[in-house]
């Protein structure tokens, strides 16, 4: 599947520009490794387990709890190491976005029935707080909303979703926002 999606074969077509955007990004961010001293050991940490991540939930439509367990406690770690003035803000930034995705998830249910949002998502996007506080979670939610919508009007166009309504795995989507808010930084509003 990752083949697919890198080569923008089939089914993997819609995340090709999603999979090449982190890449791309990845390896400026390796070319930057003097700069960041130790904190390139927990931006690869990173990188690789949204990767994994993205993958499983791009193939079952599920984000596993044991890559998100390893993320909160590698963005706590680094959080406690880089900026521990700021943890405490960092773990409200990780209650606020669940708290969110829930609601949106709630609030979409009400009047259709089936949530929009899963809480596999919730709990994903719960973990970018640790790794991004509070100012990075707009910026975040931002490049994964524009990167799924950009993959379903592709998969749209190439026949791979039955109609606009039909479910997309949201993981790889957030993935990236975390990964493009934590090497590029946040989105500046102002």
């Amino acid at each position: 599947m990752a083949w697919n999606i890198l080569l923008g074969r089939s089914a993997g077509r819609p995340l090709t520009a999603a999979a090449w955007a982190s890449l791309l990004t990845f390896g400026a961010l390796l070319g930057q490794s003097a700069a960041l001293g130790w904190l390139i050991l927990p931006s690869v940490c990173l990188f690789a387990a949204l990767c994994l991540v993205s993958l499983f939930d791009v193939r079952y439509f599920v984000i596993p709890d044991g890559p998100l367990v390893f993320l909160f406690l590698c963005g706590l770690a680094t959080s406690l190491a880089h900026a521990p003035q700021e943890t405490g803000a960092r773990l409200a930034a990780v209650v606020l976005a669940f708290l969110a995705f829930r609601a949106v998830a709630l609030a979409y249910a009400a009047p259709r029935g089936a949530p929009g949002v899963g809480e596999g998502d919730a709990r994903f996007f719960a973990v970018a707080g640790i790794w991004l506080g509070v100012e990075g979670l707009a910026g975040c939610l931002i490049y994964a909303t524009f990167s799924a919508l950009f993959s379903a009007a592709v998969a749209l166009r190439q026949g791979d979703l039955a109609d606009a309504s039909a479910p997309v795995p949201f993981g790889p989507h957030l993935a990236l926002g975390l990964w493009l808010s934590w090497a590029v930084g946040p989105i500046g509003f102002g």
